[in-house]
């Protein structure tokens, strides 16, 4: 079935655990980002005792040729950084201009659960931890490419029981955290992200408003289903939502998203923009890193369309 949004590389899967320079069990769920003329992803690499690192994969065109290090950016099991020492997983990565460095959000698992790890690199050679921003269980960070008003601003997806909903929150100095808002709430009952919701990259700024990809999930018997949504937030005021598609705009359709150590999933981590394209890098079936493309345009569409069809209800936020 052909998607109307995006379109899949025809190299899909363009990263597998077999170009890996050791042996693994996955690598999936990238963060992305562009440095000194390459495409970098900061790939999860699941290894055989079922922990996750973050290792840097390089190529000059972002789709074939890549340079992947053996040698993991970011790690479990130094013995000071105890928060994160059952891994490092799904990376997103925001290159701050004013600060000129490269800040990457990551889950900083442990045996306290999952929570919310900061640190930054200039290079991807070298990494240094702010250390741990939010703790359990917290998922799903990813920051905001300009300051706003003075402070940043990230998104993130604290678990209160069974409630998953996306929230904001802001600082001065990267280490407290605060001004909680709910962003973009899980929506129940039958609808595609109504078990679950949580950000995708980093928001990318446009003329109308902050792009946001989130990852919505539903119960389909006994398995769950990863799709993907979009909702566009104000540029002054990064926590309100001012639309959201009622609909998902991808989902897992190709052999290698529906079959894989967690079936039915696609979970994008990171973007970049090429022209007038938003490349998309995800996770497919948390075995394999994927690529697909879309017309920013086609994008920003679907979201104006949403917003004259559903009129007040188009944000789909909490009342």
């Amino acid at each position: 079935m052909k998607n109307e949004l995006f379109s899949r590389s025809p190299h899909n899967p363009i990263i597998t655990r077999d170009l890996l320079p050791f042996n693994a069990t996955a690598v999936y769920n990238p963060g992305a980002a562009e440095h000194d003329g390459d495409v970098v992803l900061l790939v999860r690499v699941e290894d055989r005792q079922g922990f996750s690192k973050l290792h840097v994969a390089r190529s000059k065109n972002g789709v074939t040729d890549w340079d992947i290090s053996d040698k993991p950016l970011l790690t479990y099991g130094i013995p000071e950084f105890h928060y994160e020492e059952l891994g490092c997983e799904d990376a997103r990565i925001t290159y701050m201009p004013q600060d000129q460095r490269y800040y990457i959000c990551y889950v900083a698992y442990s045996n306290l659960g999952p929570a919310v790890g900061l640190a930054y690199t200039t290079d991807f050679v070298h990494v240094e931890r702010i250390g741990l921003i939010f703790g359990p269980n917290n998922k799903d960070a990813a920051m905001f490419p300009e300051k706003i008003d003075g402070r940043y601003h990230m998104l993130h997806r604290p678990a209160a029981g069974t409630i998953e909903h996306i929230w904001s929150a802001s600082s001065s100095d990267l280490i407290d955290w605060g001004l909680p808002h709910v962003v973009v709430a899980e929506r129940g009952g039958p609808w595609w992200d109504g078990v679950k919701v949580g950000a995708g990259p980093p928001p990318l700024k446009t003329e109308r408003g902050w792009l946001l990809a989130y990852h919505g999930v539903k119960y389909y018997g006994s398995y769950m289903i990863y799709r993907m949504g979009l909702a566009l937030l104000d540029l002054e005021k990064p926590h309100k939502a001012l639309i959201r598609v009622p609909g998902w705009v991808f989902e897992p359709e190709a052999p290698y998203e529906v079959t894989g150590i967690t079936p039915n999933v696609v979970f994008p981590c990171g973007w970049i923009t090429r022209g007038d394209e938003i490349w998309m890098y995800y996770g497919a079936a948390d075995t394999c890193v994927c690529l697909a493309t879309a017309k920013i345009q086609d994008l920003m569409h679907a979201l104006e369309a949403t917003r004259e069809t559903s009129g007040a209800y188009a944000a789909g936020s909490v009342k």
